[in-house]
């Protein structure tokens, strides 16, 4: 009985069950750095809506957003942040609070060349004036 051989297959699976683990871990990471990224980028445009006061408000002792440039710095200052490629930012407010919704995609590294594809992430932060 010749039995030359007959662990190559064993082998060959467990070399590609590795390599999709490794991928696994790889990309997972490269996912988190991403995630976080996109945060950063929306708690810095929304601090940055957040600072754009109207100025009569402001000597009243109220505090009210100007819209419209909260609404231009916040995403401003979120594309700026750490600039990527593709990224989108979109602002809203209501006058006291800004949100902001940052758009980032993820392209897999490893995993995409056994099929996975690029992966949308979206990361929202809210700031609103305070007097101090």
């Amino acid at each position: 009985m010749n039995e030359r051989g007959s662990m190559l297959p064993y082998l060959g699976a467990l070399f590609f069950i590795g390599f999709v683990v490794l991928g696994l871990a790889l990309d997972a990471s490269l996912l988190a750095a991403t995630y976080r990224e996109a945060a950063f980028a929306a708690d810095a445009g929304a601090e940055a809506g957040a600072a754009q006061l109207e100025i009569a408000s402001a000597y009243e002792g109220t505090t009210h957003l100007d819209r419209s440039s909260a609404v231009v710095a916040a995403e401003s200052a979120s594309l700026a942040a750490r600039v990527r490629l593709g990224r989108r930012a979109t602002a809203s407010t209501d006058g006291t609070t800004i949100c902001i919704a940052v758009t980032d995609r993820f392209e897999p590294r490893i995993l995409g060349s056994i099929g996975v594809g690029t992966q949308g992430i979206t990361v929202s932060a809210c700031a609103a004036p305070r007097q101090g």
